[in-house]
């Protein structure tokens, strides 16, 4: 595989941080019927490994594609920019904010119209960050991008809280 390509490359999509999800899945499952380790069983060892370390990839650029705080951060990646784990220079009404939601988290612990209701609203704020974002690598503004995927990152751990939160009381869509 030739080191200089992305996973939009890989995968062969478009570069764009609005990639049409049922797109990515398809040449996902075009090139893993070809590329899977089970289909490569009866070779030699070299190609069963290479055929492991493709799949892998595939997996990978698949995983990070569909996802779109990780395709935002990926993409930013490609542009040399990195968000460090421990960002200091968040606003410090956002960081109310979220230490607010944090709250609300703990209150709803057995409250499962709650979590539902925290759930609608957490996704609904997830989406609008994505169109943020989305916005700002049409318009080349990598800076802004960065701030709203930082945001990006507190929401998607608040989503994960309450999906755990959720499973835990039994909450079945």
């Amino acid at each position: 595989m030739p080191e200089n390509l992305n996973y939009f490359d890989i995968l062969g999509v478009k570069l764009d941080y609005n990639v049409n999800n049922d797109e990515v899945h398809e040449k996902y499952t075009q090139l893993q019927k070809m590329l899977h380790p089970d289909r490569f069983g009866n070779r030699m060892e070299r190609e069963q490994r290479i055929s492991e370390s493709l799949s892998s990839l595939l997996n990978k650029a698949y995983s990070t594609l569909t996802n779109p705080l990780k395709r935002g951060l990926y993409m930013l990646q490609l542009k040399g920019i990195s968000i460090p784990e421990e960002t200091t220079s968040i606003n410090p009404e956002f960081l109310m904010e979220i230490m607010e939601r944090n709250e609300e988290i703990e209150s709803a612990l057995n409250d499962k119209e709650k979590v539902v209701r925290l759930m609608q609203e957490n996704k609904i704020i997830l989406h609008k960050l994505s169109k943020k974002v989305a916005d700002s690598f049409r318009n080349n503004n990598l800076e802004q991008a960065k701030e709203v995927l930082v945001k990006m990152k507190y929401y998607a751990n608040i989503e994960n809280k309450l999906k755990t939160l959720k499973q835990d009381l039994g909450i079945v869509d």
